[in-house]
C-alpha cells in the first residue's frame, strides 16, 4: 500500500473511532440522568424512601465527624458546626421537590443528549410529559403555568 492510502485509512478509522467514543459519551451521560430521574420519581411517589436515604448519608457523615472529633482533629465547637452544617444539608436535600427535579433529569437526559444511537434519550422523553404533569399538579394551577418548555 501507498504511504497516502495508508494515512487515509488511519484517518478513517480514526474518525469512526472518535464517532463511536462521542455517541457512547453521550449514551452513558443520558443514561445516568434517566436513572437519576428515576430515583426522583420514585422518591415522589415514596418521600419515606428519600429521607430514609438521606438520614442514613447523614448517620455516615456524623460518625465519620465524631471520629474526628474524638481523636482531637476538631475543636468542639468547629464539631458542632460541622454537625449543624450537615443536618442543614440534609434537610435541603428532604425538602427539595422531588417531582420537579425528576421532570429536570428527564428534560435533561432526553434534550441535552439525543443523538440516533441513544435509546435512553427517546425512553426519557417518553416520560417527560407526566413527570411535568406530576410537578404542575405539586405546584398547583397558579403556579404550574409558569413551568417553561
Amino acid at each position: 500500500m501507498r504511504p497516502a492510502t495508508l494515512r487515509l485509512a488511519a484517518w478513517t478509522a480514526l474518525t469512526a473511532v472518535l464517532f463511536f467514543l462521542a455517541a457512547a459519551d453521550l449514551g452513558l451521560r443520558s443514561r445516568s440522568a434517566l436513572l437519576e430521574a428515576r430515583q426522583q420519581e420514585l422518591w415522589r411517589d415514596n418521600p419515606s424512601l428519600k429521607k430514609r436515604y438521606y438520614d442514613a448519608g447523614l448517620e455516615d457523615k456524623l460518625l465519620a465527624l465524631k471520629k474526628r472529633a474524638g481523636s482531637g482533629e476538631l475543636a468542639r465547637e468547629e464539631a458542632a458546626r460541622q454537625e449543624a452544617l450537615l443536618r442543614a444539608e440534609r434537610d435541603l436535600y428532604v425538602s427539595e421537590s422531588s417531582a420537579r427535579l425528576a421532570y429536570t433529569w428527564y428534560k435533561t437526559a432526553a434534550e441535552d443528549f439525543p443523538s440516533p444511537l441513544n435509546p435512553w434519550a427517546a425512553e426519557a422523553a417518553k416520560s417527560l410529559p407526566s413527570a411535568r404533569k406530576a410537578w404542575q399538579a405539586e405546584l398547583g394551577p397558579a403556579a404550574s403555568a409558569r413551568i417553561a418548555d
